[in-house]
């Protein structure tokens, strides 16, 4: 089958970025001929199996009539490449590219099946009637909506009333992870993850650097958990737009000998492996890739019980809506408080730590203090081997 996959970009640091490229790599395996299309040409990209081709567009910024030219060429564009490529099917990752292959198939005839992804919270976009319209419309007119977990599809289901819709979760290649946690970490970065200390505790947070992974949050409770323990670290990994304010704040906070922004790193799993827990301190997720991974190298976790995902991932015990008193320490993984949306920057002598970073710092001492806490959250590769790429691809050459 030729399948061309279409998102805004490949490059290296992105979840969705990562998670097409393995997608591409394994349906490619399956001996589909896998053609990529993207947004925007950024570099370095994730290392993909198939051709590759760019719209390579431009910033319209917030001029509206640009952004609806755009949308409507960018969707005469994608069509008339999957005809020329002769695509029988148009997978998109992401809202954006999403509404563009609907539009590309309602407006200019686009023959190819159209399978959209859905990777984040869609409830994110409520207050926006725009964005609210434009899911209730673009959505139901694709073949098959796919979420990547069971609570964004029923937010789909219950808000938004599309009716098209199935889960297939993100894939993971765990012998792959474990085999690149095995290479050398950056030479330059190994004095500062030196585990031949025994007192030093590394903690380790992926993700962009946006509002939606709250990363200011984990920085100022940190302030707390080096009042007792004065040698552990928290190394967070991942580029983006508040770089500078998150470098301001560990100054402000004097935590330069103890958090360490470490930008993007290819390959991220010898940095996992070396870390003695991962901590997520997201607003609100999809079903984020470096839970499953972190769980695959049977790293304990401390997570945000933030919609979607980490509920989903840690704790099959729960039910999605259950009511929950906090720290829930459940089977694969403990969840906290969620983070409220809001930016703090400021030291804790300006602005106090507020209940849920209070919770998070905690827990924090907590994994460091109790050796058999730490035991009972290092067993995550059980529930990884859900998400192994050999099942999760069955279910997409299903649809397919």
């Amino acid at each position: 089958m030729k399948i061309l996959i279409l998102l805004d970009s490949l490059a290296v640091g992105g979840g969705a970025e990562r998670i097409s490229a393995t997608l591409g790599d394994e349906l490619s395996q399956k001996g589909n001929n896998i053609q990529y299309l993207t947004f925007w040409d950024k570099n370095p990209k994730y290392n993909f199996e198939g051709e590759y081709h760019t719209l390579d567009c431009q910033n319209s910024n917030n001029n509206i009539i640009k952004r609806g030219y755009d949308f409507w060429k960018n969707s005469r564009s994608i069509k008339k490449l999957c005809k020329e490529l002769g695509i029988e099917t148009l997978i998109s990752v992401g809202e954006n590219a999403n509404f563009h292959a609907v539009l590309s198939k309602t407006l200019f005839g686009n023959s190819s099946q159209i399978i959209i992804s859905q990777h984040i919270n869609p409830l994110i976009h409520i207050n926006s009637k725009l964005k609210v319209q434009m899911i209730n419309f673009f959505y139901n007119r694709a073949d098959k909506t796919v979420c990547v977990s069971k609570e964004i599809e029923k937010l789909l289901n219950n808000n938004f009333d599309i009716k098209n819709t199935t889960t297939i979760y993100n894939m993971i290649d765990i012998e792959k992870i474990n085999k690149l946690s095995q290479e050398s970490i950056v030479e330059a970065d190994e004095k500062l993850m030196n585990k031949t200390i025994e007192s030093l505790f590394n903690f380790i947070n992926l993700g962009s650097l946006y509002q939606q992974k709250g990363q200011w949050f984990l920085i100022r409770s940190f302030r707390k958990v080096i009042k007792k323990h004065p040698e552990a670290r928290l190394f967070i990994m991942g580029e983006g737009p508040l770089k500078e304010e998150l470098e301001n704040l560990i100054k402000k906070l004097d935590l330069k000998k103890n958090v360490y922004l470490m930008g993007n790193r290819e390959n991220v799993f010898p940095y996992l492996k070396n870390s003695d827990c991962f901590v997520f301190s997201s607003l609100w997720e999809g079903f984020p890739m470096t839970i499953m991974e972190a769980l695959s190298l049977n790293l304990p976790i401390i997570s945000t019980d933030c919609m979607t995902g980490p509920r989903e991932a840690l704790c099959p015990e729960l039910n999605l809506k259950e009511e929950i008193t906090y720290p829930y320490y459940g089977e694969y993984g403990i969840l906290t408080h969620p983070f409220t949306n809001e930016l703090i920057f400021q030291d804790i002598e300006e602005v106090p730590l507020n209940s849920s970073e209070e919770l998070i710092a905690d827990l924090m001492i907590e994994i460091i203090e109790d050796p058999k806490i730490r035991e009972k959250y290092s067993k995550g590769s059980e529930i990884a081997q859900n998400f192994h790429k050999d099942k999760i691809i069955k279910k997409w050459e299903t649809i397919l």
